[in-house]
């Protein structure tokens, strides 16, 4: 980039204020050359809790501490109901409870193997290292298989019925998760009881 000379005329009036020219501002800055359209929402994305209560239609500008703290609890205390309830739902999956034994199946299988192979490394004599090799390689790569395969797994048959629930609860009114919870609750109160007399 080169210097401009300083007895240049358009350099000589600004620095005396004049300004025959503008200067660009930064991309940054631009504002849209027309208004968004209606089906558009224009929110600032400065935070994102802001943009989450700008999603629920919901701004906490204005309110006092106190009122913003109610705010918050209320909101928790709606997504712990939710979670909840979406847990139910889940036990109520024959998939689900089959699908999360595969899951720890193959969790269990690759921690052991991975034991193993500490083992073998640590156990074995220095003088036995033609046979120690071939075995940890083959202990770490069972190892490796198993718990890759188990989280793969859980992306691809637990995630999908678990984001299932979870949007069959937050469809629900808040009744009908009162409802579900009281039922659960007392399904579990039953279990804990019929146990005790056992």
């Amino acid at each position: 980039m080169s210097t401009r000379n300083p007895m240049n005329k358009r350099t000589q009036a600004q620095m005396q204020g004049e300004s025959s020219g503008f200067t660009r501002k930064s991309a940054g800055s631009a504002k849209p050359a027309r208004a968004a359209a209606s089906s558009v929402r224009v929110v600032p994305a400065s935070a994102k809790e802001k943009r989450k209560q700008a999603e629920r239609g919901e701004s906490l500008e204005g309110l006092s501490r106190e009122e913003k703290r109610a705010r918050k609890r209320e909101l928790r205390l709606k997504e712990d109901r939710i979670y909840t309830a979406s847990t139910e739902l889940l036990k109520s999956e024959p998939d689900y409870a089959k699908h999360r034994r595969v899951f720890w199946g193959l969790l269990v299988i690759g921690i052991i193997a991975s034991v193993f192979v500490w083992v073998v490394m640590l156990g074995l004599p220095e003088g036995s290292n033609e046979l120690s090799t071939p075995i940890q390689i083959g202990g770490l790569i069972v190892a490796y298989v198993c718990i890759i395969s188990a989280f793969i797994y859980d992306l691809v048959k637990i995630r999908p019925l678990r984001n299932d629930a979870r949007r069959r609860a937050e469809g629900m009114s808040d009744s009908k998760l009162v409802a579900l919870l009281e039922e659960s609750a007392e399904e579990n109160r039953r279990k804990r009881e019929e146990r005790k007399k056992k």
